[in-house]
Formats: structure tokens, sequence, C-alpha cells
């Protein structure tokens, strides 16, 4: 489940964000999640061979993204670039690490085609870069994942995907299923959904203002370099799962502001030589905070 759950959170954005877009052209966002100290759920061991039983971590990230789309054949296909950057940072109390920065880099194409008036099909490749970027950069550092779903309009307000993603993110690639889910009533209720990632529900009581509830998921395997960690294929495999209410609130025709907040329920971290776990931390539940901006051009 969380090879799962990493893997097609990488696809789950670029999935919805093609489903609902309504025009051609260039936009760009930037948000930043301010998270609490988390204890960790088992006493950290010393050099020295003492315990810390209280030990914390605290990690902020921040990511940019810029997207341009576009679209032809009479409005039928939709093609949308977008690169993305995400900088992930450590601080903590009664313990240390040589973790302290995390960079990942991903570019994803992807292409949306209605083939006829019931059917559309979706399709998207994304190569990626991710590490800690204090040695060099390798072949390891890179990952490749691909997604094709085909999605069937059963009427104007309700669309229901079925496809699979395959990804070399997380070692041996293997297909993964992928279910999407796209409903609204009409007038101000949408659901969105890209099981078991990612599960949207928004109302909107005005023009300017959205408000939501968001269920969703975040992962990552971040390589390190062999000779700071002294094992030969050191990775980071990264997950973290989030429930809470949300808002979009329009402050001009091409600036969005978005605001998040609620629960983290699963975060996980496990060291892997390779294919060999090491060690694997959970933190413990807490809450975050997410704060960030769209404008189109």
């Amino acid at each position: 489940m969380r090879y799962l759950i990493r893997t097609l959170a990488v696809v789950c954005a670029l999935i919805i964000v093609g489903n609902s877009l309504a025009q051609a052209g260039p936009s760009g966002s930037i948000s930043y999640d301010f998270l609490p100290y988390q204890g960790i759920d088992e006493p950290i061991e010393l050099e020295d061979g003492t315990t810390v039983d209280d030990a914390q971590v605290r990690l902020s990230k921040l990511r940019t993204t810029f997207t341009y789309a576009v679209v032809f054949s009479e409005g039928r296909t939709v093609m949308v670039n977008e690169i993305s950057y995400q900088l992930i940072e450590f601080k903590y109390r009664k313990t240390t690490s040589l973790l302290e920065r995390l960079h990942s880099v991903r570019y994803t194409l992807m292409l949306q085609h209605r083939l006829s008036e019931k059917w559309s099909v979706l399709a998207l490749g994304t190569p990626s870069l991710a590490s800690d970027l204090k040695g060099e950069v390798s072949v390891d550092d890179f990952s490749f994942q691909v997604a094709a779903v085909f999605i069937r309009h059963l009427s104007e307000r309700l669309s229901i995907g079925l496809g699979a993603a395959y990804s070399t993110q997380f070692g041996s690639a293997v297909p993964l299923p992928v279910l999407t889910f796209d409903w609204n009533n009409g007038e101000n209720l949408t659901a969105k959904a890209i099981l078991p990632t990612s599960l949207e529900f928004w109302y909107s009581p005005s023009q300017r203002v959205d408000l939501g509830l968001l269920v969703s998921g975040d992962g990552n395997n971040f390589h390190f370099d062999p000779g700071i960690y002294q094992v030969a294929n050191p990775e980071l495999r990264y997950t973290m799962m989030t429930v809470g209410p949300a808002a979009k609130i329009n402050l001009s025709k091409h600036v969005c502001l978005n605001v998040e907040a609620g629960i983290i329920g699963l975060h996980r971290f496990e060291f892997y030589d390779g294919d060999n776990e090491i060690v694997s931390n959970d933190l413990k539940p807490s809450q975050y905070f997410r704060l960030g901006f769209q404008s189109s051009f």
C-alpha cells in the first residue's frame, strides 16, 4: 500500500489539473507547508549506546510549479507541460541526523484527448530527480513514471476513469491500478478522486470562494551519496498522508490564494540500502498548515 501511495502521488496532481483545465496558457504556483515538531514513535539509539525517548523532527516544504497548457483539435486535445521543484528542510530536537535538505525536480508531459462523446484517454510521462545533492548526481538519482487512464463520461456531471501507472521510482517497477472519479451537481458541488491517494470535495458559496475537504498522499524516493552514508545505495522512501479542510479564494481574475490545514495521519521515513530496509521511523500524528498562491498569465 505504501508503494502504491508513493507512486500514484506522482501522477495525482497532473491528472486533476488536466481534468479541470479550462483554457490554454501559462500558470504558476508556489506553496509552503508549516509543520510543527513531531515526536518519533520509537526511541532513537545514539552512537554511545544510549537511547532518546523524546526526540522530535520538524519538516518544512516549499513547492513551486510552472505549467503551460495548449488546447488544439478544436478543443478535443489538451497538452500540459509542467515543471516543479520541491525543497524539504529538517530541524531536530534532542537528536541529530545527516538529513538536512532534500530536493526534487519533476517534469511532466500530459496529453488528454476526447475520443468520442463518451470516452477520453489521458496519458502522461514524468522523469524526475530526487536527492539530497550532497554528492555527485548520478543515474540513481533519476526515475521515470508513466500512466494511462481511459475515462468514461457517463453524463455531463459524472465521469469515471480506469488505467494503470508504472514507475521505476521505488526499485522493481510493476504496473499499478489507477481509478479516477469526477462529479459535479451542475451548480456548486464537486467531488474528484484518484484512488487510493487523493480525494477532494468542494463547495462554492460564491464565485470568489471555494471551500473543500481534502485527503491526499505525498511520497518520493530520495537517493543519497554512498560516501557519506557508508552503504552501497542509500535511499529514503518517504510517505505522508493528510486530511483536512481547504479554501480557494480568488483574489483577482488571475490570482488565487490556497489555504489548507488538518491532520498528518501518516508520516513515515524508510531508510534502504538498495532493496534492503535498514530502519523505519514513523512520526506521531500532528497538524499541518499549507499556504499557497496560484497565478495565470
